[in-house]
């Protein structure tokens, strides 16, 4: 009896490895392209702390060719340089690619309807089974038609995959288009994320959502410039975690909440109904 309920709890504490998130988009592949993002976030009154810095990402040509290389002949146009990420929702995205996003100063100063623009281009919709929304995914974002996406582009504030081809509510639905995945500077991601935001055009909340521009950060989180570093394979080297090392961190992590969430039932249980479970399962 002591042995089955100790099987019990392990059971329904301890989570199996199976909750790990192995994904293609962990490893590298040679001639990606590798990216850059300059940026700067010069902080006002009650905007929290001031950063800068570079994010890197490999580009998966291989899967999203279309989209990849709609990118980069942006990139070669100057087209992201000195636009500002005009939505932002922490814990889910940060967007940019309106090249009318270009005015600096608190919101609303800035341009109010920015968000809704982009480059003249439409480029098709393209879905790969190994391009999932993990976290530091870069995506393109779109309107209401598949194949409406032209420069505006996000990335994941942690795992979305209720934007994946195929996990979406609406059956004509076909997602959202994974191109490549941030390999350095995650922080700057998350730090950007976090910045404070608005839904109102006057910023005071007195009025309603401003019809371009939701989730408007106060201060802009600046891009700088978006460069073309090389390709994976030419002497680039970017940090990748190993996939196990990624596993391993996140099952210990479950394996310390569900730990730390079974000693509470245990405290719970003894406080509320006197039963001590340590106690049946050492000495009955």
């Amino acid at each position: 009896m002591r042995v089955g309920i100790l099987v019990l709890i392990l059971t329904l504490c301890i989570p199996s490895s199976s909750l790990a998130e192995p994904s293609p988009m962990r490893y590298e592949y040679q001639d990606d392209p590798i990216i850059s993002i300059n940026m700067t976030y010069n902080s006002g009154p009650g905007g929290g702390d001031s950063f800068e810095g570079e994010i890197v990402l490999e580009l998966f040509i291989q899967w999203a060719p279309i989209t990849v290389n709609n990118f980069l002949e942006l990139i070669n146009q100057s087209f992201f340089d000195g636009i500002f990420y005009h939505r932002i929702i922490d814990d889910f995205v940060i967007q940019s690619g309106d090249d009318s996003c270009v005015e600096v100063g608190a919101y609303p100063v800035t341009n109010p309807d920015c968000g809704e623009g982009g480059s003249e281009q439409n480029i098709p919709f393209e879905s790969h089974e190994n391009l999932t929304h993990i976290d530091g995914a870069i995506g393109m974002a779109r309107g209401v038609e598949a194949d409406s996406a032209t420069s505006q582009f996000y990335i994941c504030d942690g795992p979305q995959h209720g934007l994946d081809n195929g996990n979406r509510t609406l059956e004509d639905d076909p997602g959202y288009a994974v191109f490549g995945v941030v390999r350095e500077g995650m922080e700057l991601v998350q730090m950007a994320a976090a910045v404070p935001t608005t839904n109102d055009p006057d910023g005071d909340g007195s009025a309603p959502r401003a019809s371009g521009g939701p989730d408007r950060p106060l201060y802009e989180v600046h891009i700088n410039s978006i460069t073309i570093i090389g390709f994976v394979g030419d002497n680039i080297t970017v940090e990748i975690e190993d996939e196990k090392t990624i596993s391993a961190i996140f099952i210990l992590q479950i394996t310390t909440i569900s730990i730390v969430t079974c000693v509470a039932i245990c405290v719970l249980l003894n406080k509320w109904f006197g039963i001590n479970i340590m106690h049946y399962i050492m000495y009955k």
